[in-house]
């Protein structure tokens, strides 16, 4: 199995963290169920690699805990959603593998990269009966480089397992991904490729398996088949692909302008599912939009399914509608609503003109001409503005001349005034609380470096 993704708060929803428990119980209790002598991790066991709260870490302990139990060993992998930062050694996973819950198998770097057996604390293989086990966490950029290092490391026991966290290029567009040719070369070392990071699942060459996340991660993946690999091999490799049923999400698009609310209620009611996920995509005009607002959207959906979540997203279009008949002013009308978009001011009047030179007699003295006459117009204009601002400017300076003047016989003792003012000002200075803004920081709140 892979990306379990334990923690995954959905939308916000608690219910939904819930699902993704709930699917990866389902899968160790098959498991138990068929009493396998292992089970296969291969990455993202949880969904965010450093805030972990103490439900999410419960689920997993309580979940692994039923595999321990049964004495059926749980053999890991940190994916990208495991994986401790750059400067952080000590994951979730470590953790868990301390406790005696997992055995998370990662390389580690020396000199060069370093392959050991699993000692009960770190190790990139273990033996368990007559398979052998490799282990690599996720390494994103690094991954086709690391791997490359890694194959001759690996040496053949029996029926050999490679596991890993890794993308095959051509599945789906996801960054860490590396192309099939470069895991096609364990072939000759290795029974069986088990990999993780891509949610759906595919078998190439019945050689690279990848079962797909247990529950929907994104709405692109609902649908897809995903599940866990129930794997038999007695000199014969067998395998079945098992699904568990999870939360139902609900898809639908609706044209409001053709199908009214009344259609988006005829098609909810063929769906009978418990609290669902709705995603409903709204196509309409801009005016129908103006009628019909979410609310009213959400309370149809509501009175039909009861969805545990509900997400609306809406394409309204804009349709002109001109008011007026004739040609030439449906024109100007259309023309000038498109250019409300834009930063050309109003030149609805030159476009059409520009539109006419184009559409008669066509030449390029013609449009020379006509952009030559707008240029010219334009520049008159700017002009005109300049010597308008030029006039404004005067009369603006005349009226506060006037002012000072009126000021001046209303108080003689202008100069006294205005020491008296400057006076008081510097009173209030005085006695103003002046803030040192360079004190203000205080050095021992910086967070420190690590």
């Amino acid at each position: 199995m892979a990306d379990i993704h334990l923690g995954y708060r959905q939308y916000g929803s608690e219910e939904r963290a819930l699902d993704f428990a709930q699917a990866f119980l389902k899968a160790v209790n098959f498991a138990v169920e068929k009493k396998v002598d292992f089970i296969l991790i291969a990455g993202d066991l949880f969904h965010k690699r450093s805030e972990m709260d103490p439900v999410t870490l419960a689920q997993a302990s309580k979940v692994l805990e039923k595999a321990r139990s049964a004495r059926i060993p749980v053999i890991a992998v940190e994916g990208n959603h495991d994986s401790t930062y750059f400067r952080e050694t000590y994951s979730w996973m470590d953790y868990l593998a301390a406790h005696n819950l997992l055995i998370n198998l990662k390389p580690s770097f020396g000199d060069g990269i370093v392959v050991e057996e699993w000692d009960g604390q770190s190790g990139a293989y273990i033996d368990i009966g007559d398979v052998r086990i490799y282990g690599m966490k996720y390494y994103g950029s690094m991954t086709e480089r690391i791997l490359e290092l890694y194959i001759p490391k690996i040496k053949k026991r029996g029926f050999t397992i490679f596991t890993a966290h890794v993308g095959v290029e051509g599945y789906m567009n996801i960054y860490g991904c590396i192309p099939a040719s470069r895991l096609h070369r364990l072939k000759g070392k290795v029974d069986y490729v088990a990999l993780g990071h891509i949610h759906k699942s595919f078998v190439e060459g019945n050689f690279i398996f990848n079962p797909g996340s247990i529950e929907t991660c994104e709405i692109s993946e609902y649908g897809l088949d995903r599940g866990i690999f129930y794997v038999e091999y007695d000199g014969e490799l067998r395998y079945k692909l098992v699904k568990f049923k999870g939360r139902d999400f609900i898809i639908l698009n609706v044209n409001l302008d053709e199908e009214g609310l009344e259609g988006l209620k005829r098609k909810l009611k063929n769906f009978n599912s418990k609290k669902p996920v709705v995603h409903i995509g709204i196509s309409c005009r801009r005016d129908t939009r103006k009628s019909v607002n979410e609310e009213k959207v959400r309370e149809v959906v509501k009175a039909v399914v009861d969805p545990l979540v509900m997400k609306i997203s809406w394409e309204v279009a804009d349709i002109f509608k001109p008011v007026i008949e004739d040609r030439e002013n449906i024109e100007r009308c259309v023309i000038e609503q498109l250019l409300q978009n834009y930063r050309y001011g109003d030149i609805a009047e030159e476009v059409l003109r520009l539109k006419s030179v184009f559409s008669s007699s066509f030449d390029i003295k013609s449009v020379d001409r006509f952009v030559e006459s707008i240029l010219e117009s334009k520049e008159e204009e700017r002009e005109f503005g300049k010597e308008r601002e030029k006039a404004k400017g005067q009369e603006k300076q005349e009226e506060k001349e006037k002012e000072r003047k009126q000021e001046v016989q209303k108080e003689p003792n202008l100069d006294k005034s205005v020491e008296r003012l400057e006076s008081e000002q510097e009173g209030d200075q005085e006695g103003e609380e002046v803030w040192d803004w360079r004190r203000a920081y205080d050095k021992r709140g910086k967070a420190r470096k690590r």
